[in-house]
């Protein structure tokens, strides 16, 4: 290789300084234009993006049938996968808004068969200015597990009658989504 003279290497450092000089090199990156925030494109015509925050949304009143073995447990059951439902649907409102439903179990009955046990249950939500809907889901199981048959019946019907009143509110609230 072979070796430049020190008047050689300063004429070449500075030329390479000038370069750098004159090419500009970003220093840090800087936006052009001032922060503002732009809102997400559109997901098709006529469809907003999606609202941050979920509305308050509430069960006001739960009925369920008296003489059903380990009623307490199952109505508290039942609730909880309501509440579960509720948070997880979309009703097409905002932060802050209301928005309150019932729910009456009509029936649930469980019967054992030749080696399954069969549960049926019929449940009525209703929201205000009377909207309602109705869910019917008959199911069978293995008897060992009885309860846990029981238990999957309620959760399966607690996110049908949800998913449909929400579907029915967000009908209400933007016509033409559904």
């Amino acid at each position: 290789m072979p070796r430049f003279s020190a008047s050689r290497r300063r004429v070449h450092l500075c030329l390479i300084g000038l370069a750098c000089t004159a090419l500009g090199l970003p220093a840090a990156a800087e936006p052009d234009e001032p922060d503002v925030e732009e809102a997400p494109p559109p997901v098709a015509r006529g469809i907003a993006p999606r609202e941050t925050g979920r509305p308050s949304v509430r069960l006001d009143r739960l009925e369920f049938p008296a003489g059903v073995a380990g009623g307490a447990a199952l109505e508290r059951d039942f609730k909880k996968h309501l509440k579960r439902a509720a948070r997880r649907a979309d009703w097409g409102a905002r932060r802050g808004q209301k928005i309150e439903f019932r729910v009456k179990v009509e029936e649930l009955s469980i019967r054992d068969g030749e080696h399954v046990v069969h549960v049926r249950c019929t449940a009525l939500g209703s929201l205000p200015k009377g909207r309602t809907t109705r869910t019917f889901l008959e199911f069978g199981g293995d008897p060992s597990d009885r309860a846990k048959v029981v238990r999957h019946v309620l959760e399966i019907v607690a996110r049908g009658i949800v998913t449909r009143l929400a579907a029915i509110e967000r009908e209400r609230r933007i016509p033409g989504s559904s």
